[in-house]
C-alpha cells in the first residue's frame, strides 16, 4: 500500500521532508534485504544503535542482542546509552553517526530519555539532513508527532507520570505506527489501537512482517517473507 506523507511548505522543512529515509518496523526479523535496498551503502556506514527502550521490557534483552546482527553485516555499529551521564558522548555519537537504530521496548521510557538527554533534537536535525532512521516497534512508534496513542500496549513509568499533557514523540513523520498486529503477545492491544483509530489514515497498522517505508514525501508499506510473522 503506498502514502502521500505530509507535503506541502517551503525553505528548509519542506527540504528536511524531500531528504527524509525512514523504516519504521514491528520487527527486524526478515528485514535486512529491504533495509538495504532504501540504504544501499549500508555496509560501510556508522550506525547509532540505541538500545534504551529495551531496557524497560521484559523481552529487551533479545532487543539489545540485535547490535551483533549488524556487526555481522560489516556495520559500525555504535552503541548510545541514553541514559549514560556523559551527555557529551551521546550527543558526539548521533552527530557523527551515519544511520540510527532504534530498538524495542517500552516507547515512553524511550521518548523519556530521548528528551532528558538531548538526543531528541539532534535525531531530528540529523533525520532532515537525510541520515536514515530505522525504528523497531518502540523505536518505530517514537518516529509520530505524538505516542500517546500505544498507552494500550506500553505502561508508563513512573518518571514519565500520569500527566493528560501530550507525550511528543520524535516527529519525523506524520504517520502512527502500530506495531505487532495479529502478534501472539501484543496483538490484543494492537488490535484495540487499530479499532480506536480506524478513521484516521494517520494510523498504520503493521504485522510483524511488515514496515513503513518513508522516502522524501512518499510512504509505502513493505511486507517480507519472515518466518515468524505472528511472534511477539
Amino acid at each position: 500500500m503506498a502514502y502521500a506523507d505530509e507535503r506541502g511548505g517551503a525553505g528548509a522543512h519542506a527540504q528536511g521532508r524531500a531528504r527524509r529515509r525512514l523504516f519504521l518496523m514491528s520487527s527486524l526479523v526478515g528485514m535486512t534485504p529491504a533495509i538495504r535496498r532504501l540504504i544501499p551503502d549500508l555496509g560501510c556506514r556508522r550506525m547509532a544503535f540505541i538500545p534504551t527502550a529495551s531496557y524497560a521490557a521484559d523481552y529487551g534483552a533479545a532487543n539489545r542482542l540485535m547490535h551483533w546482527w549488524w556487526r555481522a553485516l560489516g556495520v559500525d555499529v555504535h552503541v548510545v546509552d541514553l541514559t549514560d551521564a556523559r551527555r557529551w558522548r551521546i550527543h558526539d555519537e548521533l552527530r557523527r553517526a551515519d544511520v540510527f537504530y532504534v530498538c524495542g521496548g517500552n516507547t515512553f521510557y524511550l521518548m523519556y530519555c530521548l528528551q532528558t538527554s538531548g538526543a531528541a533534537g539532534i535525531i531530528r536535525e540529523r533525520v532532515a539532513q537525510g541520515v536514515p532512521y530505522l525504528g523497531e516497534s518502540a523505536g518505530a512508534v517514537a518516529a509520530a508527532p505524538s505516542i500517546d496513542y500505544i498507552a494500550p500496549m506500553d505502561e508508563r513509568p513512573a518518571m514519565v507520570g500520569k500527566s493528560a499533557a501530550p507525550v511528543p514523540g520524535l516527529a519525523l513523520s506524520a504517520y502512527r505506527v502500530v506495531p505487532h498486529v495479529h502478534g501472539l503477545a501484543l496483538g490484543r492491544a494492537a488490535a484495540h489501537i487499530v479499532r480506536a483509530h480506524a478513521a484516521d489514515s494517520r494510523f498504520v497498522p503493521l504485522r510483524n512482517d511488515q514496515a513503513l517505508v518513508v522516502a522524501g514525501t512518499q510512504a509505502r508499506v513493505f511486507t517480507t517473507r519472515a518466518v515468524l510473522p505472528l511472534a511477539m
